[in-house]
């Protein structure tokens, strides 16, 4: 039958593989016989990739596709192939295959018929499930990969690995083929968490929260048939995977467990609540069977059966560990909570002294789950102990927090509150430095609800300040200038104390942004009260609020000292949160965030982070600001690759928000829609109140998802509403006014396009030049580079005015902008300003020369960015205009090496020549003279024997033709 309509769009995580079959299918096609063995777990995507390859080439030649079945009772010789001829209509007299007896006659027949097939076109073979495929059609398969090497042939097979053990009758057939030539094996490997992460996004249609993606790939191990199974159903807004799994993804888990003996059943479902791979005798001990020789006979065909897999050290475990988790869940709770209780009990007996550490969460696991309290809270601590350092810090987050759980909520210990106190303040100590937001919130909100403000004000203090810090990371909160007035009035008990130090940097932090008068001699205050107690943390904190003062002061030397010094403390203090504080305002001290210098700033910052052990979620933090400083400087390559980095890894809610602001600012761009609302909706859910974030380009990122959407109305509101919100001017505010403009011109253009009236929009223009006669610029000092980029903004916005109200000198205005804009290196506006500016001057009387320059030049840089919207708009205002925009190609350039006689550069100048280039362009790409151009002309016309620059084009492209015809086959 015909391959299934899949294409690309549905596959994810597989473009290296689906390209290696693309190229063996068009290697078969071009008449190289071919065979691929496709191999991997059942569910990890084998059919979906081979059935996408064979969609991509279908209107090359027919595919046939057969599937073989796990028939027990009965075996039909021939079935897949069958199937496969049945199945396509299109085939032309397929051979009848026998029910019994003349297997070999057919085998001939049905390879002579493939040879008839692929005289008239090529053909795919696809036999699927070969695992189950019966010793006919093995042979059969055998002499056709055997047959002729010239034939357009692709046989692909695709194959269950697991369930080919050593005794399986298809490990002979696969040895015997693989030394045969033009044979290829694939091994399917599941998706690692981007892929996953990818699956999900196209499953829910919709950016998926990264809690529900690492819930999904922990439980599926990258499995794409169980992500697709978990995931159905679930809403867009889902943060984890369901508690019970659906009855489907049971039944595709447990597909090998249902041909196992009942009593292998029996003990793979024990070794399921064990959670970790057993030796038999081990296992047969839980049991209190003693005849492990029997355990291990069960064991031994649940390998066999690929149900499990027998390790090196002889335990075994599931070949997927979900088979353990519904197993286990298959059980009742009284029957679970036993199994848990002799798991811990055989530990604890077999336990040496120390007890490895391994063992010891182990133990903690199974008193926990067997619901004994008492020894759970003790073991679980112990383990807590066992695990501390850089290398456990997640997992002693975990078993800290069951702890606090255990204490908090259990009536027989909740009389242990100095032990409490203790497990918090470790809980918040761990997860400050695992950089789990989350988890250390939790432990400072009971630590507050805890403390009492009278008794200990410092304390009360300081956890203040660090639950404002935690709540800005989560989203739930920006900095808040209320919150830290009253941390000041509890610390100034003790006004030379490190916690005074540390309330009054922040709230200078937080005026900052609030624009009160009094924070610049608070941040001074804090320097010296933290110098004065040598608190490195308390330093680094006010430090950056110091940078901060003095950069709205326009004193960037002392802010970029403060800034240095600032992290140099943070690195002392292993403060994560002031080390990242300081990092970025030492780099607004030096240069603009969208700058070269900025972006390479973060990455030395991102790699110090890394060396030294940073937290994820910080590390990811240093990374977005990178990715958004090498998306306004046009350093794609480099921005998608960081992008990848922070949205596939744990980045933590700020840290994800960055990036996915600066993704969907990508994807729109870059003319992909769907990907950038999907970025943006995924932020605004972790920000719910993004506005209110000034740190963050909310408003911006809004107005020009929404302009590119088409939908000027909504993008003017969020570039209106970036540009009138309390406080200082937000992240990109210098977009915000050239959006808003742009908006009102769209509207005015399409009011005019339509006969409709444009004074409303106009007048709305009017109001917004009267309130904002130029671009808005962000606090701070002026560098060279950002007094480039203000003019620039200020050049797009008046060119957008002169759009808007259709003047005729908006040819003039969007060539300066497009300069301006190129001077300073915000190379996604030049390539719009140039499309205006061609489309501006095409438009006029005179102004097709310099018209055909800007749009070259636009296309260009579009070109280079990927900038698909831009590129799409210059190419038909080229087909328009009728402005040759073709590039020399390569089989042109050789083309001219046909004619006698010419020099190097002559041949450059014919090849740019050939493809309607004026002597201006021709110049200004070869780096000449407009006189040394018309030279060469003439030396060209002189010695072809033309007589004008369109008869020497003309010659070109005859020489490309005869040269195109003598290369074909």
């Amino acid at each position: 039958m015909a391959a299934p309509s899949a294409t690309r769009s549905t596959l994810v995580g597989r473009e290296v593989e689906l390209e290696f079959l693309l190229r063996l299918l068009d290697r078969a096609c071009g008449g190289e016989a071919q065979t691929v063995v496709v191999s991997g777990d059942a569910g990890v995507g084998k059919t979906a990739l081979v059935t996408t390859a064979c969609a991509a080439r279908d209107d090359a030649g027919e595919t046939l596709i057969g599937a073989c079945l796990p028939l027990t009772s009965m075996s039909i010789p021939f079935l897949p192939i069958r199937s496969a001829l049945r199945a396509n209509p299109r085939i032309i007299a397929p051979p009848v295959a026998p029910v019994a007896g003349e297997e070999r006659e057919f085998a001939v027949r049905f390879d002579a018929w493939l040879d008839d097939q692929c005289d008239r076109r090529p053909i795919t073979l696809v036999i699927d499930d070969v695992q189950w495929a019966d010793r006919s059609t093995l042979d059969t398969l055998m002499y056709a990969i055997a047959g002729p090497a010239s034939r357009r042939l692709a046989i692909v097979v695709t194959l269950r690995a697991g369930e080919v053990g050593i005794g399986h009758p298809l490990q002979r057939w696969l040895a015997d083929i693989r030394r045969l030539p033009r044979t290829s094996e694939l091994r399917l490997t599941p998706l690692d968490r981007a892929g996953t992460a990818a699956q999900v996004e196209s499953l829910l249609e919709s950016s998926p929260h990264q809690s529900l993606i690492d819930d999904v790939h922990a439980h599926t191990r990258g499995n794409p048939y169980f992500t697709r199974l978990l995931v159905a159903g679930l809403p867009p807004s889902a943060r984890a995977a369901p508690i019970a799994f659906p009855i489907d993804l049971n039944s595709a888990v447990l597909q090998s467990w249902f041909r196992l003996s009942p009593e292998t059943r029996r003990i793979a479902t024990v070794l399921a609540v064990g959670g970790s791979a057993m030796r038999a005798d081990e296992l047969a001990d839980v049991m209190v069977d003693p005849d492990a020789a029997g355990v291990r006979r069960a064991l031994a065909e649940a390998t066999d059966s690929g149900t499990m897999d027998r390790l090196g050290d002889d335990s075994f475990w599931f070949h997927h560990p979900m088979g353990a988790e519904v197993l286990a869940a298959a059980l009742t709770d009284d029957e679970r909570r036993e199994w848990h209780r002799r798991f811990a009990d055989l530990l604890e007996a077999r336990a040496h002294q120390p007890v490895p550490t391994g063992s010891v969460i182990a133990i903690a696991d199974h008193r926990y789950r067997s619901g004994e309290v008492r020894a759970a809270f003790d073991w679980t601590v112990r383990a807590a102990d066992a695990v501390a350092g850089s290398d456990g810090r997640a997992e002693q987050v975990r078993l800290l927090r069951r702890a606090v759980d255990l204490l908090s909520h259990e009536p027989d210990l909740s009389d242990a509150d100095a032990q409490l106190d203790a497990l918090l303040r470790r809980q918040r100590a761990v997860a400050a430095d695992a950089g789990a937001t989350f988890d250390e919130l939790e432990a400072v909100e009971m630590m507050l609800e805890r403390l009492d403000a009278a008794s200990d004000p410092l304390g009360v203090a300081e956890l203040l300040v660090r639950r404002m810090h935690l709540r800005f990371m989560a989203g739930l909160g920006f900095i808040d200038v209320s919150g830290m007035r009253a941390a000041v009035r509890l610390a100034s008990v003790d006004p030379a104390s490190a916690q005074y130090a540390l309330a009054l940097a922040e709230l200078a932090h937080a005026e900052i942004w609030a624009e009160a008068p009094e924070a610049a001699a608070h941040a001074r205050e804090a320097i010296a009260v933290a110098r004065g107690v040598n608190d490195p943390r308390a330093l680094s904190h006010a430090l950056a609020a110091g940078a901060m003062a003095a950069l709205v002061d326009g004193d960037r030397d002392l802010a970029r000292a403060y800034g240095e010094q600032g992290v140099e403390a943070g690195l002392e203090s292993r403060d994560w949160f002031a080390y990242e504080h300081a990092v970025l305002w030492e780099g607004n001290a030096v240069e603009t965030w969208a700058s070269d210098w900025f972006a390479d700033r973060m990455a030395q910052h991102r790699s110090e982070l890394v060396a030294i052990g940073g937290p994820p979620a910080y590390v990811a933090w240093v990374s977005a600001n990178e990715a958004g400083a090498l998306l306004a400087v046009g350093r794609v390559d480099e921005c998608e690759e960081r992008l990848r980095v922070a949205l596939g890894s744990d980045a933590g809610p700020l840290g994800d928000v960055l990036a996915r602001l600066t993704a969907s600012r990508f994807a729109a761009l870059r003319g992909r829609q769907v990907e950038a609302q999907s970025h943006l909706l995924r932020a605004e859910e972790l920000f719910a109140d993004g506005s209110a974030f000034l740190t963050f380009e909310f408003d911006a990122v809004r107005a020009e998802v929404r302009l590119a959407a088409a939908d000027p109305r909504g993008a003017y509101d969020a570039a209106l509403a970036g540009a009138t919100g309390a406080g200082a001017p937000p992240t990109m505010c210098e977009w915000l006014m050239p959006f808003a403009a742009r908006a009102l011109a769209d509207l005015a253009q399409a009011a005019r396009d339509t006969g409709a009236d444009a004074d409303d929009v106009l007048a709305e223009l009017d109001g917004l030049v009267e309130r904002f006669p130029q671009v808005i610029r962000d606090a701070g000092v002026v560098t060279p580079h950002i007094e480039r980029q203000i003019t620039a903004f200020d050049a797009w916005y008046a060119a957008e005015q002169v759009r808007a109200r259709g003047r005729g000198d908006a040819s003039s205005a969007w060539s300066e902008a497009a300069e301006a804009c190129a001077s300073a290196r915000l190379p996604w506006e030049e390539a719009y300003s140039r499309w205006r500016a061609a489309e501006a001057l095409l438009g006029g009387a005179n102004g097709r020369q310099a018209g055909a320059r800007e749009l070259r030049r636009g296309l260009g840089l579009a070109r280079r960015l990927g900038a698909r919207p831009v590129e799409d708009e210059l190419i038909d205002l080229a087909a328009r205009a009728r402005v040759p925009v073709e590039e020399p190609n390569a089989a042109a350039s050789e083309a001219t090496g046909a004619l006698p006689g010419l020099t190097g550069r002559e041949r450059e100048v014919l090849a740019l020549v050939a493809v309607g280039r004026t002597y201006s362009e021709i110049a200004h790409s070869l780096m000449i003279s407009e006189k040394t151009v018309s030279t060469h002309v003439s030396h060209l016309l002189d010695k072809t024997g033309t007589a004008n620059r369109v008869e020497l084009a003309r010659l070109v492209h005859r020489l490309d033709d005869v040269e195109s015809a003598g290369a074909a086959p």
